[in-house]
């Protein structure tokens, strides 16, 4: 048995948050963009068709609200919660701990796993399409952490 600690703090929140956070940003870009161009060419043209370009209102709307949202998320986030991890040959056990107590337990097959992946020092182990438990590299050695990452090969050879 392997097992680790990983502290769920504000550098693994936004570890967790990258991708959504980019959805934002693009979302935001994209609203904006249009936004704009719809004040542009209303100031030129006087027609009644430009008013669909006002849909771009919701790419901004939405990117804005999830962008807020994901930072105030990440910044509430305290240093009293982290997950304890026991890896075995064919499955893992998760412990979350908050305050130095078990708020929860789970048991996962490597089989069961949907995707993992490597991000900014961290394992990503995804249990459905949009969950994922963190595990950092830097607190396994490095020849646990090879024996982790074979295990976790079975799982995703056996999901493609």
């Amino acid at each position: 048995m392997i097992e680790c600690r990983t502290d769920i703090n504000i550098e693994a929140q936004k570890v967790l948050s990258k991708n959504l956070k980019l959805a934002s940003i693009i979302s935001l870009v994209i609203g904006t963009v249009g936004s704009l161009a719809y004040i542009v060419l209303s100031c030129f043209f006087n027609s009644g068709y430009l008013d669909i370009m006002l849909v771009f209102c919701l790419p901004f709307g939405f990117g804005l609200v999830y962008l807020v949202s994901i930072n105030n998320l990440i910044k509430k986030t305290g240093d009293s919660t982290y997950n304890i991890y026991q890896f075995e040959e064919e499955f893992f056990n998760i412990s979350t701990y908050k305050h130095g107590e078990v708020v929860g337990t789970a048991k996962y097959y490597y089989k069961d796993l949907k995707k993992v992946k490597e991000r900014d020092g961290y394992l990503l182990l995804y249990i459905n399409i949009s969950n994922a438990f963190l595990v950092k590299e830097s607190t396994l050695s490095e020849s646990d952490l090879k024996i982790v990452k074979s295990f976790l090969h079975i799982g995703i050879s056996q999901n493609n």
